[in-house]
């Protein structure tokens, strides 16, 4: 018996020693230069913004880079200098020129870091855009948490894009603004004036990207969706005393470059990873960005220049089978990403 205890303790030792736990090894990032950069022909929306890397359990908000300098040099040509408006943001008075080189150039401390060169795109175009009605199922959990799927029926929005020799590839940032007006109501006494309000809606889970396939020899983008507006406002929100009086859709283009367009295809893999051993981690999707001083450094980011243009629609949704027609918008008042005002609508407002 006492044999046999020993015999029992040794193969459980064996087992024991042969458990090991796995740890990823998580490159550490924390204080390596984040570039983010946008650079269009339209100088109010483009910057540069320099900032240091947290740690990926690191929950503190990202450290500000101070004392740098940032400069789009033109190759051949003049050096833009960026103003600094706050601690490693930068604005820029000009903006490139179609068709000519250009590379990002930082200064900080005792460094230097510069992009690779990239061309400035000519403005891009949409040929058609339109709406068709189509049903998705979407996923979610009912009342005992249990995923259920349901069905949704709206317009689907979609743009047809041209592909030339000099622009392919497609960025597109969407917004969609719900229209809502309100009426009191009111028992005894004069009634009272209405609330007209407004709320945006985003797609920000993912970068909008549009170009054409691997070896593909065609000569436009068809179809390409763009967003989905659905029949019943209560997917947006749930009120009886609110009705919708149509949407604002503000859908912003921007020409870009083959890589730029595959280094943002690999982000949104990277955002659509669901925990896997093999998804990417944002140390394995390089830039183009890299430090001249100190080759060791590791820069995250990517300078791309893109040339822009802005479209507006308003769409009317009242409802499977109702006519409903797309009119572009040519004005371009700023709205606020929600609001609302008493009596009469804003000026910008669509009806």
């Amino acid at each position: 018996m006492f044999k046999q205890l020993i015999y029992l303790s040794l193969l459980l030792i064996l087992f024991a020693s042969c458990e090991e736990y796995y740890t990823p090894a998580i490159d550490s990032v924390e204080g390596q230069l984040v570039v983010e950069a946008v650079i269009t022909n339209n100088s109010s929306i483009n910057f540069v913004h320099l900032t240091y890397a947290r740690n990926f359990s690191d929950d503190q908000p990202l450290k500000v880079v101070s004392g740098a300098s940032a400069e789009l040099v033109e190759i051949d040509g003049k050096v833009i200098k960026g103003i600094e408006n706050t601690w490693g943001y930068f604005t820029f008075n000009m903006v490139p020129v179609v068709d000519r080189n250009y590379k990002l150039r930082i200064f900080l401390k005792k460094d230097v870091y510069e992009s690779e060169v990239v061309t400035m795109p000519p403005l891009p175009t949409i040929s058609n855009f339109y709406a068709e009605h189509v049903e998705k199922t979407k996923n979610a959990s009912d009342g005992y948490n249990i995923p259920a799927g349901f069905v949704i029926q709206g317009r689907e929005m979609y743009a047809d894009i041209p592909v030339t020799n000099l622009l392919s590839y497609y960025r597109f940032d969407v917004r969609s603004i719900l229209e809502w007006i309100y009426i009191p109501v009111t028992a005894k006494g004069p009634s009272l004036p209405p609330i007209y309000g407004w709320q945006s809606y985003f797609e920000r889970n993912r970068f909008n990207l549009a170009g054409p396939g691997k070896f593909s020899q065609i000569k436009n983008i068809e179809k390409y969706p763009l967003l989905m507006l659905v029949y019943n406002k209560d997917y947006y929100f749930h009120s009886d005393t609110v009705t919708s009086d149509g949407w604002i859709l503000i859908i912003d283009q921007f020409g870009t470059s083959k890589e730029s367009f595959e280094y943002h295809e690999k982000l949104n893999s990277q955002f659509a990873a669901d925990g896997n051993l093999f998804d990417p981690i944002q140390t394995q999707v390089y830039g183009n960005i890299t430090c001249l001083t100190d080759h060791a450094k590791i820069v995250f980011g990517y300078f791309d220049l893109n040339s822009h243009q802005q479209y507006r629609y308003y769409y009317d949704m009242s409802g499977l089978g109702a006519e409903m027609k797309l009119r572009q918008i040519f004005r371009y008042p700023d709205i606020s990403d929600f609001g609302q005002v008493d009596k009469s609508p804003p000026d910008w407002w669509e009806k």
